[in-house]
């Protein structure tokens, strides 16, 4: 699936709510990791998941993907950890040092045969999986999740989570 800079933005901006807020944290590998199903309006499906590695705290990713009518998905962002080094190759210039990062997909490495959400930019607006669930909610505008005072759903590792519901 290819997809313009214009529809990339329609689909993270397009209002979303999260169809099962209770979804079960599973192990998979080495993360935990919960996986919703997530849906807009006019029934465009979406996937967001939220994955902790079990032995790197800074180790964590939340993205979130689409699927089009013929059942092909693609990642339109991930709000990532501090746990790896990250560069742009078709921008060039020095590598993210460990440092948090939000991908997004663009048409410019969709149409260079690239993986469509290499893109990356720093960010200081989470340090943890907490975070950046609830900075991925407020950009991609998903709703859905019963929480009190608008705070998200905690990451899958957090041990209250069952009381959240």
């Amino acid at each position: 699936m290819k997809l313009t800079d214009d529809e990339i933005e329609q689909l993270l901006t397009v209002p979303k709510t999260v169809r099962n807020p209770r979804a079960r944290m599973k192990i998979q590998g080495g993360s935990e990791q919960t996986n919703y199903e997530v849906i807009c309006e006019n029934g465009m499906a979406f996937h967001l998941y939220v994955r902790q590695n079990t032995r790197v705290p800074n180790g964590f990713s939340c993205g979130l993907s689409y699927t089009g009518a013929t059942g092909e998905t693609v990642t339109l962002t991930r709000y990532n950890g501090s746990d790896h080094v990250h560069s742009n190759p078709i921008e060039g210039g020095a590598p993210f040092q460990m440092t948090c990062h939000i991908h997004r997909a663009t048409q410019r490495y969709m149409e260079a045969g690239r993986k469509a959400d290499h893109y990356a930019e720093t960010t200081d607006r989470y340090t943890t999986l907490a975070g950046a669930l609830k900075a991925i909610l407020a950009d991609c505008k998903i709703d859905g999740f019963k929480q009190d005072d608008d705070n998200p759903p905690p990451p899958p590792a957090d041990e209250n989570q069952s009381t959240l519901f």
